[in-house]
């Protein structure tokens, strides 16, 4: 069964200026900015020419750039400092709607929207192209942006990661194109009214959200069947018929995939330690050879999914080509870096048993011969213990693991209870492969100088706060 979740009215058709239809006044308020999907929104915002503000319960790297890029951001809850009698106060998930500050902005007639209502308000106003999927959303928006900008087109978009040469994780573009990464987490996507929407895989992963596979299936089939009145949805050839069944008869399905009758597809592969180049076919046009910057088959398979938008936009697909070919990756996306005296560390966020799986073959192909040493700090206790022997089956791929204490987040004390590192470390070691509990985060530099050999590849794994330790293991190879 579909879940039934309404879709959000759209506001009013008054314009504040380059919004559109999206919203009813060019004034916003967020709390809990430091965010990263948050500092995106409110990037988007600023950049149209909006008024925006925001506050956040802590200082950080993140809202000194909001405000050295003009937006008049502080720390902690400071109700006086709200400004206006109308506009828009955005809160993040994390923020209680009895929030102080959240309530002075009610007070003074803000309208009160949650981040996932406030793009899904702004979905309804532009040309909405959605990426969905458990794996590879981060990466494949990124990707369609820079294949739509190849293709002389300038959109809008919203990105869970950090991209440098796309001007962050949010911007404002002058074209009707808005690209936004469709998260599954908490039906979130399902307040979005896109034009274009992909599924790049099906995959369980939140576990907290969606307790059966059944209920995850329900949600994809949820978000699809928002799909605006002639649009397409781009879909991986293997996710379930349920999810595609959920589709209004009026929007058109595109497959991509591996397979002879995929519509967009590769043929002509070549792997080049790790770099894939390829010849797209496009609903039956064979276009030029694609050469990605990317380590990694699984951006081949993002790269043709960033194709088939800019076809549904009937953009110029040789020029997307180009723009896919330049495409420097997302941060923590098989992130390079290299020490003092020669050794190499790949960062990424992979933090789900197929995502390390990814990572280690691109790994095996960049660095043939190399041993590779993984430190992998696990994300939730409860998606550890649903995925352990997965989780155990993947790490087994590298020559030696080291795994810190695991990340807990929105758990209760006894699911925190019910697994720990050390439960991982016996699940790989009963591949016969090197693991170790390591401890606390702080400690992981040292004990990667500890364990790591001559010529090692050193990757750092998770989505916690394993990147606290980058610099120390930087600085060590």
């Amino acid at each position: 069964m579909i879940d039934d979740v309404p879709v959000a009215a759209a506001a009013p058709l008054v314009s504040p200026g380059a919004l559109g239809a999206s919203f009813v006044s060019s004034r916003f308020h967020f709390v809990g900015v430091g965010g990263s999907g948050m500092s995106g929104l409110a990037r988007l915002l600023a950049g149209s020419g909006c008024q925006v503000t925001g506050s956040d319960a802590s200082g950080g790297a993140v809202t000194d750039h909001l405000a050295t890029e003009g937006i008049d951001v502080w720390v902690g809850c400071q109700p006086t400092r709200v400004q206006g009698n109308d506009g828009y106060v955005i809160r993040s998930a994390a923020v209680p709607a009895a929030d102080a500050e959240v309530q002075e902005c009610v007070r003074r007639g803000f309208t009160s929207l949650l981040y996932a209502e406030a793009v899904g308000r702004l979905s309804e106003g532009r040309r909405t192209l959605a990426i969905a999927g458990t794996h590879g959303k981060t990466t494949t928006t990124g990707l369609t942006v820079a294949a739509l900008r190849g293709a002389g087109l300038q959109p809008s978009h919203l990105i869970g990661g950090e991209v440098p040469e796309l001007g962050g994780n949010g911007r404002w573009g002058s074209s009707p194109e808005f690209v936004v990464e469709a998260c599954e987490f908490n039906r979130s996507f399902h307040n979005l009214r896109p034009f274009g929407a992909a599924i790049l895989n099906v995959d369980h992963d939140h576990f907290d959200c969606y307790p059966s596979t059944d209920e995850l299936v329900a949600a994809f089939a949820g978000y699809l069947a928002r799909v605006r009145p002639g649009g397409t949805a781009l879909i991986e050839e293997s996710v379930p018929a349920a999810v595609i069944n959920s589709l209004r008869s009026d929007v058109r399905i595109l497959t991509v995939g591996a397979g002879l009758f995929a519509d967009i597809r590769a043929v002509e592969v070549r792997d080049e330690r790790g770099r894939f180049s390829f010849v797209p076919i496009v609903r039956g046009r064979r276009l030029g050879r694609v050469q990605l910057s990317l380590s990694g088959r699984h951006n081949m398979h993002n790269a043709l999914f960033a194709l088939g938008l800019v076809d549904i936009v009937g953009a110029d697909l040789e020029g997307a080509c180009r723009g896919l070919a330049e495409f420097g990756g997302v941060r923590r996306r098989f992130e390079l870096h290299q020490g003092p005296r020669g050794g190499t560390l790949v960062n990424d966020y992979a933090h789900h048993p197929a995502e390390i799986r990814a990572v280690l073959q691109a790994a095996r192909k960049r660095f043939p011969g190399q041993r590779l040493l993984v430190a992998f700090q696990p994300h939730q206790h409860q998606r550890t213990l649903c995925l352990l022997t997965e989780f155990g089956e993947a790490l087994a791929a590298a020559d030696c693991s080291l795994v810190v204490d695991i990340y807990g987040a929105r758990e209760s004390a006894e699911i925190r209870a019910s697994v720990s590192a050390q439960d991982l470390v016996a699940a790989v070691q009963s591949h016969g492969t090197e693991c170790h509990a390591v401890g606390r985060v702080e400690d992981l530099p040292a004990n990667v100088l500890r364990h790591r050999r001559e010529g090692d590849v050193v990757l750092l794994l998770g989505a916690g706060d394993i990147d606290k330790a980058l610099g120390g293991i930087v600085d060590g190879l």
